[in-house]
């Protein structure tokens, strides 16, 4: 059987976008003689509608669009997920639709419905009781949403659809790839596995939809970060060579995630010109470079915003970034606005030493000229926060946590360091001494990170046990850390809650991010 696999790039809620992706893609597909068509989970309203699926017109909408795309399909059947109300009992399923002669003729419902992870699925959903095989051109077509519904194929099986959506984590392709390969070898089945491409502002698809033989082998891969489109045979399944497997470094597919969520972002909500501070530091630098990949340099505005604390090499830094990214940008000085603010204080503040408050001020300076500036140009202020720093809270709300979506909210900051030697792995972009010389906030004389924090290299491992791998405190003691130290990271983290829930979306590489995924109370 002929079978086409378009892997789209579809956006949550529009219905009639969607659809009209899915129409040009059954068009291509008759035209190359395709018998049948795959769209993967939920295609028709997109990945993520989340509560949209408590809206009756919503769901009409998508079952009228199932029925508008079925008339399309006159010289081929297609396979479509999309929500299915059941309008007498009130139940919803997550469907797979199957069109044959340009009207639904059968479908299977997800029995296993996703609640782990960013998933929520039994908020709408209700899970199907049974999965039959779709019968068409004398085969049997087994439609599974989750490996976990493996247990309904059957020897008479003649393939399996995974229509499941998978979204991108730095591990999901080698993820995917073992579980593709175990079912496929256990049950003696080819595999083919359907995907979204695309951002949900926090969430990435990555696309790798793929095709994996009845032997366990990889035999076609779907192109990553990118729409793509391809005919399969699968009479010639176990005839065509393997896909060589490409294992790519993690920070090389980090920058090509970020580069590739900054620009589905833009283009999705219709925006064009970006804005962040520019400080000199690390931080902001890796943004500004990505930021420019993704959207261009002339879409890129740098603000400079230095204080009586910051150190002339720092304004240098962030001068030479500019120049060597070919960005605009525009110098504001705050000293006369932070003694504004401070002369204003000082009859509150009177005689208390200087403290945090001082050093607040500077950021929430900071954040509203960058504000100021993102209302009157339409700019989307970009935020720059790291993941470590987002952890324990070096951070000022309303200052530099402000901005619409962070770029590096889910990077720790010694991956920022290793990210920053990628970008410039064939040309200097990101000045030397802005990677070499210590981090600081320049928010006080002589500020170093590491006087409030321990040193990134200890407190990103242990971050990362801790966030992302579910350590306990008795744990990471055993493994080798200092009490002390333990016990101050984990109070922190757990005493920040409350910030980290006031702070933009994060574009999510890892299993276990801020936000979407990880809800703890605050």
């Amino acid at each position: 059987m002929i079978i086409a696999i378009p892997q789209l790039n579809y956006k949550a809620g529009d219905i009639q976008g969607n659809s009209e992706k899915i129409i040009t893609a059954i068009q291509r597909a008759q035209k190359e003689k395709a018998e049948l068509i795959l769209f993967p989970e939920l295609a028709v309203c997109g990945a993520f509608p989340q509560d949209l699926l408590e809206r009756e017109e919503f769901v009409y909408a998508c079952r009228l669009e199932i029925e508008k795309i079925a008339t399309v399909c006159t010289h081929i059947a297609a396979i479509i997920g999309a929500p299915n109300l059941n309008i007498e009992s009130g139940i919803m399923y997550n469907s797979a639709y199957f069109i044959q002669h340009g009207e639904i003729v059968d479908g299977v419902h997800k029995n296993i419905l996703s609640d782990y992870d960013i998933f929520n699925e039994s908020r709408y959903f209700i899970a199907g009781e049974d999965n039959a095989p779709i019968k068409y051109k004398n085969q049997n077509i087994r439609i599974l949403f989750d490996e976990y519904e493996a247990e309904y194929i059957q020897s008479s099986d003649n393939f399996v659809v995974l229509m499941g959506m998978t979204p991108f984590t730095i591990d999901s392709k080698q993820e995917k790839e073992k579980v593709l390969v175990n079912l496929s070898k256990k049950y003696n089945k080819p595999i083919l596995a359907v995907n979204h491409v695309g951002g949900y502002t926090s969430v990435l698809f990555d696309g790798n939809s793929c095709v994996y033989n009845s032997k366990g082998q990889s035999v076609m891969q779907w192109n990553e970060f990118s729409e793509d489109f391809r005919l399969i045979d699968t009479r010639q399944l176990d005839k065509q060579p393997r896909c060589p497997r490409n294992i790519e470094d993690r920070i090389s597919l980090i920058h090509r995630a970020l580069v590739f969520g900054i620009q589905d972002y833009f283009q999705k909500h219709g925006f064009q010109k970006a804005i962040l501070g520019l400080s000199g530091g690390i931080d902001s630098a890796v943004v500004a470079a990505l930021a420019v990949e993704a959207l261009g340099a002339n879409n890129v505005m740098g603000l400079l915003m230095p204080s009586c604390y910051s150190s002339e090499h720092s304004v240098q830094d962030a001068l030479a970034l500019a120049h060597n990214l070919g960005m605009p940008h525009e110098t504001i000085a705050i000293k006369d606005i932070y003694q504004q603010y401070l002369n204003a204080l000082q009859p509150l503040f009177q005689d208390q030493p200087f403290n945090v408050a001082e050093e607040n001020l500077q950021a929430r300076t900071r954040g509203m000229l960058v504000m100021a500036m993102s209302n009157k140009y339409g700019y989307i202020a970009l935020n720059t926060s790291n993941k470590s720093e987002a952890a324990v809270g070096y951070g000022t709300l309303y200052g530099d946590l402000c901005g619409s979506l962070s770029v590096l909210g889910d990077i720790f900051k010694t991956e920022v360091y290793a990210l920053a030697q990628h970008i410039n792995r064939e040309k200097i972009l990101i000045p030397e001494n802005t990677i070499q010389k210590a981090p600081s906030a320049e928010l006080r004389p002589n500020q170093k990170d590491q006087d409030s924090l321990p040193e990134y290299s200890e407190l990103d491992q242990i971050l990362k046990l801790y966030l992302e791998e579910n350590y306990s405190q008795e744990m990471l003691i055993k493994t080798g850390y200092a009490p002390q130290i333990v016990e101050r990271i984990i109070q922190m983290v757990r005493r920040n809650e409350y910030k980290r829930a006031q702070c933009p979306p994060i574009i999510k590489v890892t299993k276990k991010a801020f936000g979407y995924g990880r809800k703890y109370p605050y």
